[in-house]
């Protein structure tokens, strides 16, 4: 799901109808458990990539050093290394290469998603102090207090 996918929707979910307080209420544990349940789908996505980045950096280093086995280039599709690479250079061809580059790009996306949908489970666990509040002023301007 995308950035913006989530954010429309959260965009609907966060209104609170004023006149429905106490359906409001109700709500929250629903709202709760639909947002944790993507953050939750976003930080197992993440972990994953995470894994997938060391898989994919140990390849390369094999790679780059010349090192990595004839099976593993062909399983790949990776033509062997045609230069020599020296040790003390093997970070910075990691770096900039676009296989790295690309899972690295991905898993910040995911993280961002996730910090998003943390933040929004953040903000649901403080809707029922809001929504109290509101209780409260409207019981303060009919004069129940």
């Amino acid at each position: 799901m995308s950035t913006e996918e989530i954010s429309a929707i959260w965009a609907e979910d966060v209104k609170i109808d004023e006149s429905n307080l106490g359906g409001e209420a109700k709500k929250i544990p629903q709202l709760h458990n639909k947002y944790y349940n993507m953050y939750y789908k976003e930080a197992l996505k993440v972990k994953k990539l995470r894994y997938d980045y060391k898989e994919l950096e140990l390849a390369k280093r094999e790679w780059l050093d010349g090192s990595m086995a004839e099976e593993d280039l062909k399983d790949r599709g990776w033509k062997p290394q045609q230069k020599k690479i020296i040790r003390q250079d093997l970070d910075k061809h990691l770096q900039a290469d676009a296989d790295i580059i690309r899972l690295s790009l991905k898993i910040d996306y995911h993280t961002a998603n996730a910090d998003f949908l943390e933040d929004i489970v953040k903000t649901i666990h403080s809707r029922n102090f809001i929504i109290n509040n509101m209780i409260a002023v409207l019981k303060f301007q009919h004069g129940e207090y």
